[in-house]
């Protein structure tokens, strides 16, 4: 890969960043950075931007990751911190292997000033060997999660919750299925 592309690539992830130093106060504090780098397996793109001031902290960054042998990672993230103890994040991630399984990722979460979190994410995943696909809920102290995989060699699914809430524990639930749908053990 050239560097004229991996500069391209370090001008997009700079364009991106900087928009929000536009709407920087000036009684905040700011940092700024982009790092970029090119070698024989591949390139690496990254950047950021933090503000801070008053009691509060804001964060954004992107990255871009491309490997010789075909693979690839690209994803985002931010954080807002506010100084009456309330809080946000997101973050959206994909990526390719170089034997064709792909990968992504996405959520956001919040916490009141009091202390409640609210949120979800999402993962998904796949390859030669099988799917993963999982899906997370948080609100009311309560948190579940949701799981469902397959195995492409033997073609059973499973699928599973995993619930917390808060002050009463764990509960779990799983089964597995086979090709046809019939229940079979999970061992299989």
């Amino acid at each position: 890969m050239s560097i004229s592309l991996v500069l391209r690539r370090a001008s997009q992830t700079l364009a991106c960043v900087a928009v929000l130093a536009a709407v920087n106060p000036a009684s905040a504090q700011s940092r700024f950075h982009v790092h970029a780098g090119s070698g024989p397996r591949g390139t690496a793109v990254g950047g950021g931007y933090t503000k801070w001031g008053n009691g509060s902290v804001t964060h954004q960054g992107a990255h871009d990751v491309q490997g010789s042998n075909g693979a690839s990672y690209t994803g985002h993230n931010s954080f807002t911190g506010n100084a009456n103890g309330s809080a946000s994040s997101s973050h959206q991630l994909s990526g390719t292997t170089a034997a064709g399984g792909s990968y992504s990722s996405s959520g956001a979460y919040s916490r009141s000033s009091s202390g409640a979190v609210t949120g979800s994410s999402q993962t998904s995943a796949s390859g030669p060997r099988g799917s993963y696909d999982a899906n997370t809920t948080t609100a009311n102290g309560t948190t579940t999660h949701d799981t469902t995989a397959t195995n492409a060699a033997t073609g059973v699914t499973y699928d599973g919750q995993t619930t917390y809430t808060k002050g009463q524990g764990f509960t779990h639930s799983g089964s597995c299925t086979n090709a046809s749908g019939a229940t079979v053990s999970c061992g299989q």
